[in-house]
């Protein structure tokens, strides 16, 4: 087939994917909504544990709480405990964009950081940011109210997160608590400090993994593609009155049954697709291929998408593009502020690896300078470890957690 043709014919496959995925976002909203209404923590067996599920099955104790920030969301708040154990330091885990509080426990408890920290002695809590299946609540917005889904990752970092961290400060009566961020959940905790400044003392050690913060610079063609086009359908959201995307539902649970069980004949299509999302690595484990594609679409806001792809063509961490007029209204200028990242004074580190389509260590290097209090910057010593491997990552214990206890448990005396 001639270049020209390939070309259209990839842009047409990533529109058609885009199609279908808009498509079951709003075919399930409804029914969602008014299940997860009945029932905060929703159960999707036989497909897929829920995150309290996941934390009993591996014999560790799990309470659900509720958290209310200050615009009425209610977000969910997973305590996960080692029975035997005292509580020690609490330790807040945020997950990445379009997941939930689960993706943190997908491989085993002596391997997922979370299960080890509480095997340790902390105090771990799992968050669930508005919007994802274990946070579809408000005081009086219904999910299927279009202003329910009006926040972007902004409203992660200025309302979710301090919400969280003053209910386990609260809890605890411990006056600080460590932070640690995968991927968009780093990008959630920069946020927060720079537009909530006086959280910052409230925070022990700020530890982001693979933080989402400028333009991604290894993306595959089929990538670029897929993510222009998204961003021209993201772009009319509004009028496409399109508000949720990608929400877990026993539909696309059951799609995933399909392509990605490890005997399944259309598994080299489910790597496939996994490999240009994430990138080749050998640190996957295909018999986790399934958890991690199920826990990885768990809902958000379209605006939330939008503001992420707003960083990348960017290049810049900033606040919500609502272009120019509006700008001029909420910002005062035609063009949105840049988060103002000098003013994070919480000890912060940084984890990251050379492979990562979506964060290079030109992209560390930009955000250190402009941290003041940077504990360091920890770079993954395997040539095959990619985004996603800092989550499921055969040996990501040895070569990314046992550098983030260090740092925790080193601070924890101070």
């Amino acid at each position: 087939m001639p270049p020209d043709r390939r070309r259209c014919a990839a842009v047409t496959a990533a529109a058609a994917s885009v199609a279908v995925w808009l498509w079951l976002a709003r075919l399930t909203d409804g029914r969602l909504s008014t299940a997860h209404q009945q029932n905060p923590d929703p159960d999707f067996r036989p497909y897929l544990l829920s995150t309290c599920q996941r934390v009993e099955a591996r014999g560790q104790a799990c309470e659900r709480r509720e958290v209310r920030t200050e615009d009425g969301y209610l977000l969910a708040l997973h305590r996960v405990h080692s029975r035997g154990l005292g509580y020690g330091p609490p330790v807040l885990f945020i997950h990445g964009l379009l997941s939930a509080s689960d993706q943190w426990l997908i491989y085993g408890r002596d391997h997922d950081l979370a299960s080890i920290l509480a095997d340790k002695g902390y105090d771990v809590w799992l968050g669930d940011l508005r919007g994802n299946v274990y946070s579809r609540m408000h005081v009086r917005l219904s999910p299927d109210d279009p202003q329910f889904w009006d926040f972007s990752f902004h409203e992660h970092g200025y309302y979710d997160i301090p919400a969280m961290v003053d209910y386990i400060r609260l809890s605890t009566g411990h006056k600080s608590i460590f932070y640690v961020g995968y991927s968009l959940g780093g990008t959630t905790f920069l946020v927060m400090g720079a537009s909530r400044p006086d959280y910052n003392r409230k925070i022990r050690a700020g530890v982001i993994i693979a933080p989402y913060i400028y333009s991604p610079p290894h993306l595959t063609k089929v990538m670029e593609i897929a993510f222009r086009v998204m961003a021209s359908v993201m772009r009319q959201w509004r009028t496409l009155r399109v508000f949720e995307v990608f929400p877990r539902s026993n539909t696309t649970l059951a799609i995933n049954q399909l392509f990605c069980q490890p005997k399944s004949k259309f598994m080299p299509i489910c790597r496939q697709v996994y490999d240009h999302i994430f990138g080749l690595s050998n640190e996957l484990n295909e018999n986790l291929l399934l958890d991690v594609i199920s826990t990885f679409r768990a809902g958000s806001s379209a605006k939330t998408l939008y503001h992420c792809l707003q960083v990348m063509y960017s290049n810049s961490l900033r606040y919500y593009d609502y272009e120019s007029e509006e700008n001029l209204i909420k910002y005062g200028t035609p063009e949105p502020p840049e988060y103002n990242l000098s003013k994070i004074t919480a000890p912060v580190s940084i984890h990251y690896s050379l492979q990562d389509f979506f964060v290079n260590k030109e992209n560390v290097e930009r955000l250190s300078k402009r941290l003041p209090n940077l504990i360091g910057k920890f770079a993954v010593s395997s040539a095959s470890f990619n985004h996603m491997d800092f989550m499921i990552g055969k040996h990501a214990r040895e070569l990314v957690y046992e550098d983030i206890f260090n740092i925790i448990s080193n601070s924890s005396f101070h």
